[in-house]
């Protein structure tokens, strides 16, 4: 098997012999800068711009822009590597938590290819709109419309 794989089951075996549950005790320096990597922490930019998200479709972030019902989340309308460029760019919009953000019940934007295309369409014709000398295509490298 994968050496990786067998030296993660000794580490845990290992631990679990000294009745513990942190696995990164008895690891080497290597696998402990391994899993501070993993546990990267927001930095201070980003964790302001989260805090401070703003949009072009709506003042109101406190109520769902399909619905209207709270609680929100704050979706950004492009995600992955360009959920920065949504926040920067202003492209988040505010969904319910009980219907178009229900991450728990497998339903809204995340499970509705249609609704997530939908808004998708939008975003770039607006960006488009608002930005008329910046190039959406080098900045998201996608086409949406």
């Amino acid at each position: 098997g994968d050496i990786r794989f067998q030296r993660a089951n000794a580490l845990i075996a290992e631990d679990a012999t000294k009745g513990g549950f942190s696995i990164i005790v008895n690891a080497s320096t290597k696998d402990k800068k391994r899993k501070q990597k993993q546990l990267k922490q927001k930095t201070s930019k980003q964790a302001k711009l989260e805090r401070n998200r703003e949009s072009l479709f709506t003042d109101d972030l406190d109520h769902c822009i399909i619905c209207g019902r709270s609680p929100v989340n704050k979706h950004e309308i492009f995600g992955g590597r360009n959920r920065l460029n949504s926040i920067k760019y202003k492209l988040v919009i505010p969904l319910c938590t009980c219907e178009h953000h229900d991450q728990i019940n497998c339903r809204g934007i995340h499970f509705d290819k249609k609704l997530r295309d939908e808004w998708h369409k939008k975003g770039q014709a607006l960006f488009q709109e608002t930005y008329p000398d910046l190039d959406f295509l080098d900045i998201f490298k996608e086409n949406f419309l």
